[in-house]
């Protein structure tokens, strides 16, 4: 009697271990029928939310894909894309075009912006820009977007990067804000979130970078020439992902909120709502790359061998994204 017992309690222990199981092997069967995709974003910043959202949504899921979201810094997301431990790297915009120069494959997707939702924020000492001469102007990485950004707004204002400042790198945009109010630096370029944040905490906007007066294209989509020839299916299935994102961001406020507050453990949900909404007056519907936006870029590396006078399209990839139009992709998603 007793071993009939033991035996019941065996059998029901296997039935509910069965049940138990059953969801997590349908889970790695789903996961493992999907293709894996690693990208790389390059800031903790609201422009860099696209594929954060696709994630949070199941976009890049419901496409095939299975992707991972890693933070490096701007170089390093370079470094890994050209190495090919990552198939796509978000917001490494200059560093893009440099490479190219360089002889590497790179590549722009897409952007989601066509000017720089930056502040170039200063202390209350500064009252001009002539009064940033000897002044300590922050940055994230030499050679990223805030790091070119400052020096074409200093030689705007007819100030020389190498010797009328020092220029300092602190490598995370959230430190920029950091350094102003230790008084590491006395200036910075800053994007949103970080820009309202460091204006609430009493620093000056010297200049709203929206109005630069020339397209700067930010927010962008970076791959190489191997990967849309090799991978072409998953280059589109990934498209089809972001561009469902950028839907998501532009349509539902409150989930795009609480996921870009979760990604840059922002505190202050009046600030990342504000930032989101700024984003939000300025993104694209189709994030097609702006030539000129790409031009801007080489103006701001003429020194660089085949900069000056180089073709604008020789850095952008139209063929996804007009084959995603093609097939009425785009007109589909935004048929309401």
């Amino acid at each position: 009697m007793n071993k009939l017992v033991e035996l019941r309690q065996v059998l029901i222990a296997l039935i509910a271990g069965a049940f138990f199981l059953a969801p997590r092997l349908a889970g790695a069967a789903e996961t493992a029928k999907l293709t894996p995709l690693r990208l790389a974003y390059s800031a903790i910043s609201v422009n860099q939310a696209i594929p954060w959202i696709a994630v949070e949504a199941g976009h890049f899921r419901k496409h095939g894909l299975d992707v991972e979201v890693i933070h490096a810094s701007s170089i390093t997301a370079l470094q890994a894309l050209l190495a090919g431990e990552v198939a796509v790297a978000q917001s490494v915009t200059d560093a893009c075009v440099s490479a190219n120069l360089s002889g590497a494959d790179t590549l722009f997707l897409g952007a989601i912006l066509d000017k720089p939702l930056y502040s170039f924020i200063v202390n209350g000492k500064i009252k001009t820009p002539q009064d940033l001469k000897g002044k300590r102007v922050g940055v994230t990485r030499f050679g990223a977007t805030p790091d070119a950004l400052a020096r074409s707004m200093l030689k705007m204002w007819n100030l020389d990067p190498a010797t009328d400042v020092q220029m300092i790198q602190l490598n995370e945009m959230g430190l920029l804000v950091q350094g102003l109010v230790n008084g590491v630096i006395d200036a910075a370029p800053i994007s949103i979130p970080s820009n309202i944040r460091a204006k609430n905490l009493g620093f000056v906007e010297l200049f709203d970078m929206t109005k630069i007066g020339k397209p700067y294209i930010t927010g962008t989509i970076v791959t190489r020439q191997r990967f849309i020839d090799g991978q072409r299916d998953t280059a589109k299935r990934f498209m089809r992902g972001f561009l469902e994102g950028m839907k998501t961001y532009l349509e539902n406020e409150e989930f795009s909120v609480k996921i870009i507050q979760k990604w840059t453990r922002a505190k202050n949900r009046d600030e990342v709502k504000e930032a989101y909404a700024i984003q939000a007056q300025h993104m694209q519907r189709i994030p097609r790359t702006s030539l000129d936006g790409v031009r801007t870029i080489l103006e701001g590396m003429e020194k660089l061998p085949g900069a000056k006078g180089a073709d604008p399209r020789r850095f952008v990839d139209f063929t996804i994204l007009d084959e995603l139009e093609k097939e009425g992709f785009v007109k589909n998603l935004y048929k309401n």
